[in-house]
C-alpha cells in the first residue's frame, strides 16, 4: 500500500539512485549478453574449424593411401597388358607360320600354274598381258563379275569418257557431245577388235588353255582364304606353345588381384579405425581451447544470470516505490532533478503541483 511522501529530498535521491543503478544493470547485462553471443559464436566456429581440419586430413589421408594404391595397381596392370601384347604377337606369328605351312602346297601350286601360263604365252608368242586377268574378263567372261566388270566398263568408256572430254572444251557446246561419243567408240572399239583379231582369233585354244589355268589359281586363292579364315577363328591356342605366357599373364592377373584386395582392405582399416584415431588427436588439439572458452562462457552466463537477476529486482522495486508517485514519463533523472527543484525552490508543494506546473512549462 502506497504511503505519503514525508521527505522529498530522500525520495528523489532514493529514485535518481535507483535509476543509475538499473541504468548500470541494464548496460552490464547488454555486455554480458553481447559477450555470451560471442563467446558462443567462437564455440562454434572452433567447433567447425576443428570438424573441417578432420574432413580435411582424413580426405587427404585417405587420397595418399588409394593413389600409392592405385599407382601400384596400374604398374601391375601394365605388366600384365604387356604380356598379353607378347603372347599377342607370339600367337600372331605361330598363326602366320601356321597358314603358311597349310597353305605352302597351294602357293606352290599357283606359281607354278603362273609360270606354265608364262610359258604358254611365250610359246605362242602372245603380247604378256594376255595372261592377266583384265584381257580375260574382257575377252573370255564366264563368272558373273567378269559381265559386271563389263558393264562398268562399258558405261565408264562410252558415258563418263565422253562427258569428261566435252567439259574440257573450251565454250564447248552440245552438239559436240555425239562426235565426241561417236569418237570414243570408234577408238575404244576400234583398239578392242583389233587386239581381239590379233589374239583371240589367233590363239583361241591357247588363251582357252590359259583361261583354265586362271581359274585355277583363283580357286586355290579362294582354298586360301577360307584355309586362313578357318585358322583365325580357331579359338584354340593348344597348337602354338604359349603355355609360359599364359603362367606369367596369370600370375600377373593374380598380383593384380592381389594389390587390389589390399587396396580394399588398406581402406577398411582407415575408415574404421586410423579415420577415428586422426579425429581423436585433432579434437584433443582442440580441446583445450574449447574448455577455456566453454569456462568463459559458463562464467558469462553466471554473471549475466546475477546481473539479470539484480537489475529485475531493482526494475521492479522502482515500479513499487518510484512509477507509482511519478508515473513512467518521469522516470527520468533529468525530470527527476527539475521536479526536486520546484518543491525545493517553493515553486511547487507536493508531487503532483510539481508535475502540474513541469508539464505546463513544458507545454509553453
Amino acid at each position: 500500500m502506497a504511503e505519503p511522501i514525508l521527505d522529498y529530498d530522500s525520495f528523489f535521491e532514493g529514485a535518481k539512485s535507483a535509476l543509475l543503478e538499473l541504468d548500470t544493470l541494464s548496460t552490464e547485462e547488454e555486455r554480458l549478453r553481447a559477450e555470451g553471443d560471442r563467446v558462443t559464436k567462437a564455440i562454434e566456429a572452433e567447433k567447425k574449424a576443428t570438424e573441417g581440419r578432420i574432413a580435411e586430413t582424413t580426405s587427404k589421408r585417405l587420397k595418399e593411401i588409394t593413389s600409392t594404391y592405385d599407382a601400384e595397381i596400374k604398374k601391375a596392370e601394365d605388366i600384365r597388358k604387356s604380356l598379353e601384347a607378347k603372347k599377342g604377337k607370339a600367337k600372331s606369328k605361330k598363326v602366320s607360320e601356321r597358314i603358311a605351312d597349310e597353305t605352302k602346297e597351294l602357293h606352290d601350286h599357283i606359281a607354278n600354274t603362273k609360270s606354265e601360263i608364262k610359258s604358254e604365252i611365250k610359246k605362242e608368242k602372245l603380247p604378256g598381258f594376255c595372261g592377266g586377268r583384265l584381257y580375260h574378263t574382257f575377252y573370255f567372261p564366264h563368272k558373273f563379275f567378269d559381265f559386271v566388270k563389263i558393264v562398268l566398263a562399258v558405261l565408264v568408256i562410252f558415258l563418263a569418257i565422253p562427258m569428261v572430254i566435252y567439259k574440257l572444251i573450251p565454250n564447248h557446246r552440245t552438239i559436240y557431245l555425239p562426235f565426241i561419243c561417236f569418237a570414243v567408240i570408234i577408238l575404244i572399239g576400234g583398239l578392242y577388235v583389233l587386239i581381239g583379231n590379233l589374239t583371240k582369233a589367233r590363239h583361241r585354244d591357247s588363251l582357252l588353255k590359259i583361261r583354265a589355268m586362271r581359274d585355277t589359281i583363283d580357286n586355290d586363292f579362294k582354298r586360301i582364304k577360307l584355309i586362313t579364315k578357318e585358322i583365325n577363328n580357331d579359338s584354340s591356342e593348344e597348337k602354338y606353345d604359349l603355355g609360359a605366357f599364359d603362367a606369367e599373364i596369370e600370375e600377373a592377373k593374380i598380383n593384380v588381384q592381389s594389390i587390389k584386395d589390399k587396396k580394399t582392405a588398406a581402406v577398411s582399416e582407415f575408415e574404421n579405425s586410423t579415420k577415428k584415431i586422426i579425429a581423436d588427436e585433432i579434437t584433443d588439439n582442440s580441446r583445450e581451447k574449447l574448455e577455456s572458452l566453454n569456462n568463459e562462457l559458463e562464467v558469462t552466463k553466471q554473471s549475466l544470470g546475477s546481473i539479470a537477476s539484480r537489475r529485475s529486482e531493482i526494475n521492479l522495486d522502482i515500479s513499487d516505490k518510484y512509477e507509482s508517485y511519478l508515473g513512467r514519463d518521469f522516470l527520468q533523472p533529468s525530470k527527476i532533478e527539475a521536479l526536486q527543484k520546484l518543491i525545493s525552490d517553493k515553486e511547487a508543494a507536493n508531487l503532483s503541483e510539481a508535475i502540474d506546473l513541469y508539464q505546463r512549462r513544458q507545454n509553453g
